[in-house]
């Protein structure tokens, strides 16, 4: 048995060959088994966001307080709006990593049913991550769902 270059040994092939498909085979059954698991989203998780963005003049409207400016890492919750300015914008990341981006002149809420979001007037984009539970849109008389 010779310790030569790989291509000079052919039984540093085999061995090779083994140890690389036992590799794969051990990876595949791992990738397998990760995403056979359940991955289950409660709707707690878009009864609360963060504010993690603010550009320009964005307000934090409570329902049992008077509004004051918005901070970010301020928590919004049910019965909390966000509201932004003219040419203001915001962005708010909820626990499940869903995020929302609010444009200017915009009143937004975190609604009451599950995975709900209202928005009184303005404008919004929505990222919801895939597997996350998708959500429910209020706007006025108009309601749409959106799944990720």
């Amino acid at each position: 048995m010779g310790f030569g270059r790989p291509a000079t040994n052919p039984e540093y092939k085999g061995v090779m060959y083994i140890q690389s498909r036992f590799i794969l085979t051990i990876a595949s059954l791992a990738f397998a088994l990760a995403g056979g698991l359940p991955n289950e989203v409660s709707a707690d998780e878009l009864k609360e966001a963060k504010v993690t963005q603010i550009i320009q003049e964005v307000r934090v409207l409570p329902s049992n307080a008077s509004p004051r400016p918005a901070a970010v890492n301020d928590n919004v919750r049910q019965g909390t709006a966000v509201q932004t300015g003219v040419q203001s914008r915001s962005e708010l990341t909820f626990k499940d990593q869903t995020i929302t981006r609010l444009g200017e002149k915009t009143i937004f809420s975190v609604g009451e049913g599950p995975r709900t979001i209202d928005l009184g007037t303005g404008q919004f984009l929505l990222y919801a991550p895939k597997k996350a539970g998708g959500a429910k849109v209020k706007a006025g008389p108009v309601t749409a769902a959106i799944t990720g």
